[in-house]
């Protein structure tokens, strides 16, 4: 019998059937999975219809059927997409939904408060208020810590925040740079110290994005309302609270450009890298040998520009001071160099004494260039040179580093990333995650509006388009907008094929090139403006800039090429010095010249002890130095798995007979050592750690009512629920596909199982015992039977694009997302590693830690000094004074991942991110390195390579790797004078492997 098209249309059905399936229990869902089952094997009739038999059990099937459809029609808005019934509207939405509410107009009212906010407290203060009405919120605050990170707070007002903008309010502090210059012992000008204000500033209420110039305004009902703030991250002194009307706010009654010209000629100049205040702690100078720049030295490096690199993101500020000789009218211009946003201009606002002149130096275009150049500031309508009016004395100008003109424009961008991974998510539940290559699907039956959302937002981009060649005054897209025509090729491409559409998802959001990871790299893009400043010109007739000569610039090659013959800063030297520390370091130079600075100015001062820093050409030639004999006395930043072979062989000093050395230790996971350790004998000390945690995207699990979990088997029961909707979970040895899998990545789950990797005996391998074999059972089961993908070639991208919104990864991943995915970067967090529960209910979470290790040599003749060296370097106060250091000279992204846990507590990370980090890293364990240990290493990624690639049984490519790896130690053995003819002729001294948690 025909089931009546009013109640299944065969498109409807499978749309909403599928829609069911996600969230019913499993009785339910066999049932659906049955008649759905039905839908796509009988056929359909012309009208839409489904012919079934009439058995008792299809007439049951009917019944359910059109119970089930019903409740679908109310149920399936919901599971479409995600995040978007958990989103506050956006203060765009905001004001567009208030357009005609009366802005408040009195005169500006004061509020007391006098509050501390210290990280994860509330406080609240009243206000009343005389109208209903908007207002202007503005804040005077104080930032009495010395934190680097700008202070977070979420802000509600009578119990809600009104938009999006509210939860993540920044309070920057401002930083003032150290006025004389210090230069390392070379001779080279380094860049300086900047030390906190703390003083007493103001801010209005803005959007953290930078997408406007204006402040935001808020709703306050007629009467008393009550303002919450919390702090997000750390401490604010909240002074009083300002409300203003639209007259008390210069950006919002900006005059008219000045029409009269200047009429001396006078010049000043001001050196871009004499800054004398900045709002973020990462802003520095640096130092050029350009013939262009001032000042100029052809022998030493001298800071003569501030550096793009650190002048880069949306909202940094620097303020010089000037001493004007005279009132009058003048120009100012800029000796620059914008070099990033190809084709496109940065945006400067520009405050001269804390204010804007005239509305041409709000959003100031200034112009791409590859090379230092002048520019005048313009006027925006006629392209003129724009005077201003200053009194003679000093006076101050600001630079801040706006996105405002295309603000709209990128604020639209992310919301269009979010329905394009919508789209995608969409799709995924109708056909689910694998689509037949060979079928062509026309998606427009099963989900209508699907190209026209397409021809939308191609549309859309053809408009953004026009408006950046418009601010670019170009006739094709710049360079620094690629990504949009990219995109918008790309969308019309799925349009003009949509019956292959189904077959192309991956090109909406989930490849690292979809039109989604396309477009979030532009959001990231965007926020990178960096504009190099050489020198700020005030002048009034014309403008004259140094300009060398030919002959000068060759004498200036000249003197290069022959100082390029002397001695190189921080140049391994193999002719040592008795009384300093040759110390060798595997870090890039701007580590090493951090690290000469403090050694200098504290650990020198203090001991007396010369400690010379050379930059490590290779760290495979540490083997070969020290066979030649020129090995340093210390190596910093050696692989962790290094020592144990350096060791064994007498290279390296056992370093727990100093004196101190247990102390030190204390401070630092003691499962770190064990990979350096040979019987009693310690032969390096940890210096970073690589940390393993679970990352979830907490939009899509609150989307579809996960939970994060806390074992393994937890998150193996959200599998389903993230397959059904195209997604999956990320376990590390997916990271090169099938490519060598580390211990770092195979060794978690074993050890959660309370499996080893080695006996007691060196004679027989560990990897055949049960609790091994189950823990890679267990490891395996992930691949063969959950189904999480194999290969995963980058756990950031797709965390980012949300196909893989929950995975555990380590450090590097963790920076990547922090400070390159600015499009998620309210929707994320970490948690505890998943693991197993143990007999007594206990979740074990062991996991790798093991990342770069400080090591001595056997050969060095000034072992006292260098370990005095060693034990400075290593204790908190100075891991602590790094970590901190790197930060805040060369901006966030540089994060020292210490292996001190003292240390760590303190560094400039996210507050709540450090809590988690520090409770994993109780959970730290490594896999003791002996002889044939790489052997044991290549055979564990061997089996999980034939049973999750080759589909072989895995007890039996256990037995066979057993046999390899007994066979290789015992050649080993053998090698090393431990075993001979058959017998074991002294016992080799096996690290206790610690596996108690402390």
């Amino acid at each position: 019998m025909l089931i009546s098209k009013v109640i299944t249309p065969y498109k409807l059905a499978i749309i909403l059937l599928t829609a069911l399936y996600l969230k019913c229990n499993i009785y339910l869902k066999r049932l659906v999975k049955r008649f759905y089952l039905l839908l796509i094997n009988n056929t359909i009739n012309d009208e839409g219809g489904l012919f079934l038999k009439n058995s008792k059990e299809e007439k049951l099937l009917q019944f359910l059927c059109m119970f089930f459809l019903t409740f679908c029609i109310f149920y399936y808005g919901n599971v479409n997409g995600y995040a978007d019934d958990t989103q506050v509207e956006n203060y765009k939405s905001f004001s567009e939904k208030n357009k005609e509410a009366n802005y408040f107009d009195g005169e500006k009212l004061t509020i007391k408060s006098e509050m501390v906010i210290s990280p994860g407290t509330k406080k609240s203060i009243s206000v009343n208020v005389p109208s209903a009405g908007l207002y202007f919120l503005g804040f005077h605050y104080s930032i009495q810590t010395e934190s680097i990170l700008p202070t977070q707070v979420e802000l509600k007002i009578n119990g809600k925040s009104q938009y999006q903008e509210m939860k993540n309010l920044q309070f920057k502090n401002t930083w003032i740079p150290e006025e004389i210059l210090s230069t390392d012992r070379y001779g080279n000008e380094m860049s300086p110290e900047v030390d906190p204000l703390n003083e007493t500033q103001f801010t209005y209420l803005s959007d953290i994005n930078g997408y406007s110039d204006f402040p935001l305004a808020v709703w306050f009902e007629q009467g008393s309302n009550e303002l919450e703030l919390s702090s997000i991250e750390g401490e604010l002194s909240l002074e009083s609270i300002e409300l203003s009307a639209k007259k008390d706010i210069n950006r919002l009654n900006l005059s008219k450009d000045l029409t009269e010209e200047p009429t001396g000629n006078h010049q000043i100049t001001v050196e871009g890298e004499k800054n004398v205040t900045q709002n973020s702690s990462s802003i520095r100078p640096n130092g050029a040998f350009d013939d262009y720049l001032t000042p100029y030295d052809s022998r030493k490096r001298v800071m003569n520009f501030l550096d793009g690199m650190s002048f880069s993101n949306i909202g940094d500020q620097v303020t010089y001071e000037v001493d004007i000789p005279e009132d009058g009218y003048y120009y100012i211009a800029l000796n620059y160099r914008q070099d990033t946003k190809i084709d496109f201009p940065v945006f400067l606002n520009i405050e001269v004494n804390d204010e804007i002149p005239s509305e041409s130096f709000l959003s100031q275009p200034i112009p791409y260039t590859s090379s230092f150049s002048s520019y005048t500031f313009k006027k925006k309508e006629t392209d003129q040179n724009v005077a201003i009016y200053l009194e003679k004395g000093t006076q101050k100008l600001s630079l801040e580093i706006t996105t405002s003109p295309t603000g709209e424009i990128l604020s639209r961008i992310a919301e269009i990333i979010k329905e394009l991974q919508s789209l995608s998510l969409s799709i995924d539940n109708l056909l689910g995650s694998s689509v037949d290559k060979n079928r062509d699907i026309n998606l427009e039956e099963y989900l209508p509006g699907t190209m026209s959302q397409l021809e939308s937002w191609i549309i859309e981009l053809e408009d953004f388009e026009k408006q950046i060649q418009a601010l670019a005054q170009v006739d094709k897209t710049p360079g620094a907008f690629t990504q949009i025509v990219t995109v918008r090729k790309q969308l019309e491409s799925l349009l003009n094929d949509p019956r292959r559409l189904a077959n192309r998802t991956n090109e909406l959001s989930k490849d690292s090139g979809s039109a989604a990871a396309n477009l979030a790299t532009l959001l990231q893009e965007s926020n990178r403006n960096n504009l190099s400043i050489d020198q700020i010109i005030f002048y009034q007739d014309s403008l004259t800039l140094k300009k060398p000569n030919v002959f000068l610039k060759a004498i200036n090659s000249v003197r290069r090429f022959t100082n390029s013959f002397n001695e190189q800063a921080y140049a391994v030297n193999v002719e040592k010095e008795d009384e300093s520390v040759q110390v060798w370091v595997n870090r890039p130079r701007q580590y090493v010249e951090l690290m000469q600075r403090m050694i200098d100015q504290d650990f020198t001062e203090k001991t007396g002890i010369k400690v010379d820093l050379s930059i490590m050409p290779d760290a495979n030639k540490l083997i070969l130095s020290n066979a030649s004999g020129n090995a340093p006395d210390v190596a910093l930043g050696v692989n962790y798995a290094m020592p144990f072979d350096m060791g064994i062989r007498d290279a390296l000093v056992d370093l727990s007979d100093f004196e101190g050395f247990d102390e030190l230790i204390e401070q630092y996971p003691s499962k770190l050592l064990t990979p350096s350790t040979i019987g009693e004998k310690v032969y390096a000390i940890p210096e970073t750690m690589n940390f393993y945690v679970l990352f979830y995207r907490s939009d899509i699990l609150e989307s579809l009512n996960l939970e994060v979990p806390d074992t393994m088997n937890e998150l193996i029961e959200m599998l389903p629920a993230l397959n059904q909707r195209g997604m999956s979970a990320f376990y590390p040895t997916a990271t090169l596909g099938t490519s060598f899998k580390i211990f770092p990545w195979t060794m978690p789950i074993v050890y959660q199982n309370d499996g080893e990797f080695y006996t007691d005996d060196i004679l027989k391998s560990g990897v055949n015992q049960d609790n091994t074999v189950e823990g890679l059972r267990q490891l395996t089961n992930l691949f063969t039977i959950y189904n999480m993908p194999k290969d995963v070639p980058s756990f950031y991208q797709q965390f980012r694009d949300g196909s893989t919104p929950i995975g555990i990864a380590d450090f590097g991943n963790y920076n990547l997302i922090l400070n390159a995915a600015p499009e998620i970067s309210n929707v994320w967090d970490i948690a505890l590693m998943p693991g197993y529960e143990n007999q007594e209910g206990t979740v074990e979470r062991w996991s790798s830690g093991g990342a770069e290790s400080s090591i001595m040599f056997e050969s060095s003749e000034n072992k006292e000094n260098s370990w005095e060296f060693m034990n400075w370097w290593l204790q908190s106060d100075t891991q602590k004074d790094f970590g901190t250091g790197l930060q805040t000279v060369y901006g966030k992204e540089y994060m020292w991942n210490t292996a001190n846990l003292e240390a760590f507590q303190d560094l400039p990370w996210p507050t709540t991110d450090k809590d988690v980090i520090l409770q994993q890293s109780q959970w730290i364990n490594e896999v003791p390195r002996v002889l044939g240990t790489y052997m044991v290493e290549r055979e564990i990624s061997n089996v999980y390579n034939s049973v999750v690639v080759d589909g072989k049984n895995l007890r039996k490519a256990i037995d066979l790797s057993t046999k390899r790896i007994n066979r290789e130690t015992l050649r080993k053995l053998e090698e090393f004078g431990y075993y001979y003819d058959g017998e074991l002729i002294q016992q080799y001294p096996m690290p206790v492997e610690r596996k108690e948690q402390e």
